[in-house]
C-alpha cells in the first residue's frame, strides 16, 4: 500500500514538471529566436559604432598633426622670405 502510494506521488510529480520543455513545436520564429537575434544585432551594431568614433578619432588626429607640420613649414617660409627682402631692402 505505501509504495503504490508513492509510485502515484512520483508518476503524479513527472507530469507536473514545470521546468521541463515541451516537445511541441509551439511558439513563432520570433518568439524562440527573437531575443537572441534582437542581443546578437545590438551587440554587432554597438560594436562597429564603438570601432567607428575610435577610427574617426585616431584619423583625426593624424589629419590636425599633418596641418601643424603643413602650417609650421609655411610660417617658416614665410620668416625666411621675411629675412631675405629685408636684407635686398639694406644693401
Amino acid at each position: 500500500m505505501f509504495l503504490r502510494s508513492i509510485a502515484k506521488k512520483t508518476a503524479a510529480a513527472g507530469q507536473l514538471r514545470g521546468y521541463s520543455t515541451s516537445s511541441s513545436n509551439g511558439g513563432s520564429f520570433f518568439y524562440r529566436y527573437g531575443t537572441p537575434l534582437v542581443k546578437c544585432t545590438v551587440l554587432a551594431s554597438a560594436t562597429t559604432m564603438a570601432y567607428q568614433l575610435l577610427w574617426q578619432h585616431l584619423e583625426y588626429e593624424e589629419y590636425r598633426d599633418e596641418a601643424e607640420k603643413h602650417i609650421g613649414q609655411l610660417e617658416n617660409r614665410i620668416k625666411t622670405l621675411e629675412e631675405g627682402g629685408k636684407k635686398v631692402a639694406s644693401a
